[in-house]
């Protein structure tokens, strides 16, 4: 095997990262259907990086339309019962229809509409040979449904994605700017590729690569709203790239209610995620004083950028220190800890 650890093939994703998007930009988008348009409460879902896009989504949506949103983990599909959801609008994002996203997507009946984000369809999921998820992907079409397709399909042979990610927040951006009350313009190239050259700070990159053991054991995350919303994806990244602990994430104001505490009992890194709102800047700076005062180190990764958009930087630059380290610690990306052991749980898919 010429790529024995999946890093050309990561590499690769990479580098196709921009086009990708610059792709989904320049393509006309198809109209929405008119149930979907007309659609004012949502519940949404995914797990994973998906998680993310999910959470992205309902702030998109409460924030910047008259509509609302709620985001419910696909554990509550499993118990809830049906008039929690009735004359409700379900959205379910997953790149791959996993065994897991099938549990909510299952549950459409109890909803007066589905939406899909995923970067499969019934065509390709027959051609991948998986031809359950084909069937359920038609019966919802059948039934009404809309699938709304992003890249990367097939994206898998290593744990780590990186182009699903990126692709999936464009995606949530395009489809609330489309509907009638949105009160952000649709994202454009000249909005969105700046922030894809981001990278992290050249003393972070170094401490990490020098001494990576600092890090392994666990450091923290901290953010502002809304990005510490919406940042799983970017703990994950360490998580599934590294397999590091994923660190915990904090909200600025929310890191001097325990998580600054417990790090004077046992110190650990910090790495700040600065976006392009002044008062930010404030917070920073008491956060970084607040720390070297007890001896502990920060690192700020500053994304100059609108809210709603910065978490394209943040990926951008979080691959750029994730990537690295693969390299340098020689992760093995294809033959993952407790590869194929994990199906007590990630195929789970009960009838509900």
């Amino acid at each position: 095997m010429s790529d024995p650890l999946g890093h050309v093939l990561l590499a690769e994703r990479l580098e196709r990262i921009p086009s990708i998007l610059v792709e989904m930009i320049r393509q006309a988008p198809t109209a929405l259907k008119a149930t979907t348009r007309s659609s004012q409460r949502f519940v949404v879902t995914g797990t994973g990086s998906s998680e993310a896009h999910a959470r992205y989504l309902a702030m998109l949506l409460n924030l910047y339309t008259e509509r609302s949103a709620a985001y419910v983990p696909l554990s509550g599909f499993t118990t809830a019962t049906p008039e929690a959801f009735q004359g409700k609008t379900l959205v379910v994002f997953s790149q791959g229809v996993s065994p897991n996203a099938q549990i909510a997507i299952q549950r459409r009946r109890d909803f007066a509409h589905t939406l899909l984000f995923t970067a499969t369809n019934p065509q390709a999921a027959r051609e991948a040979g998986k031809v359950d998820r084909a069937v359920l992907l038609e019966r919802m079409l059948d039934e009404g449904g809309e699938l709304i397709e992003f890249p990367l399909a097939e994206e898998y042979t290593t744990l780590i994605r990186f182009v699903g990610p990126m692709a999936g927040y464009l995606a949530a951006l395009q489809f609330v700017a489309r509907l009638g009350d949105c009160r952000f313009s649709p994202p454009s190239e000249a909005s969105i590729l700046p922030l894809l050259a981001a990278t992290p700070p050249e003393e972070l990159l170094h401490d990490m690569l020098r001494l990576p053991s600092a890090f392994s054991q666990g450091f923290n995350l901290v953010s502002a709203a809304p990005i510490s919303d919406f940042a799983q994806n970017l703990a994950c990244k360490f998580m599934e790239g590294l397999y590091w602990p994923c660190p915990p994430i904090s909200d600025f104001l929310q890191f001097a209610h325990g998580p600054f505490q417990q790090m004077n009992a046992h110190p650990k890194p910090v790495i700040i995620l600065q976006g392009g709102n002044p008062m930010e800047t404030e917070m920073v700076n008491r956060s970084v004083r607040m720390l070297q005062e007890v001896g502990l180190g920060a690192y700020v990764i500053r994304i100059e950028g609108h809210p709603l958009l910065s978490i394209f930087g943040f990926e951008a630059a979080l691959n750029r220190l994730v990537f690295p380290m693969m390299l340098r610690l020689r992760i093995n990306q294809i033959q993952w800890p407790g590869k194929g052991r994990d199906d007590l749980l990630y195929g789970f898919c009960p009838d509900v």
